[in-house]
């Protein structure tokens, strides 16, 4: 894929992700944040929502690593 591509496709997955968490859906949103990631390997956003939703599973560990990751690359999202 093209570089602008999966910079599309990962804001996609990423939307779902925030759609998935708000309706409660928190597995799909997980699933969805980590495509997003895979994507676009610094997209801080996915993984500082992963991180949240990881909370909201009880996953502490996993929510750490992530937003340890979100901070290194620079969170530009206010949610």
């Amino acid at each position: 894929m093209m570089p602008e591509l999966n910079q599309e496709c990962a804001e996609t997955y990423y939307n779902r992700g925030l759609a998935h968490s708000k309706k409660g859906e928190l597995e799909l949103a997980i699933k969805n944040y980590t495509k997003a990631i895979e994507l676009k390997p610094d997209y801080a956003d996915a993984f500082y929502n992963r991180s949240k939703t990881w909370l909201r599973l009880g996953e502490t560990e996993k929510a750490k690593s992530d937003m340890a990751a979100a901070s290194s690359i620079g969170i530009n999202s206010t949610t």
